[in-house]
């Protein structure tokens, strides 16, 4: 069996598609809202076996996978050998974060009156 060396991107992208893809399986409304996906990722990812996201995680080099872009399914489901150079004409946009960003609660401030 060849052995597979991974960069410490990739490990990091393997290890958060493992820990989503359980927590999905678990319960998926609660993995939409911890890491910021919407539900049809989140399931996506549940149904992937861990040698297809090895694959995929192998083929895609050291793009950072995480803050989740906002085409991640997409980047997933690229051809493997194909997946480095479309990366390449596809920079990363985050994905719409569900719940504000801490000290954000979406409403307007206003001035504290004496």
């Amino acid at each position: 069996m060849e052995n597979l060396e991974l960069s410490h991107v990739q490990i990091a992208n393997l290890n958060m598609l493992i820990l989503v893809a359980e927590c999905a399986k678990q319960n998926n409304a609660i993995a939409c809202s911890r890491f910021g996906l919407d539900a049809k990722q989140t399931e996506f990812l549940a149904s992937l076996a861990f040698q297809e996201m090895l694959t995929r995680i192998a083929h895609l080099g050291d793009e950072c996978l995480f803050p989740p872009r906002s085409d991640l399914t997409q980047v997933l489901t690229w051809p493997p050998p194909l997946a480095s150079a479309l990366l390449m004409v596809h920079p990363p946009a985050p994905a719409n974060s569900p719940r504000p960003a801490r000290g954000n609660t979406g409403l307007p401030s206003s001035p504290l009156k004496p």
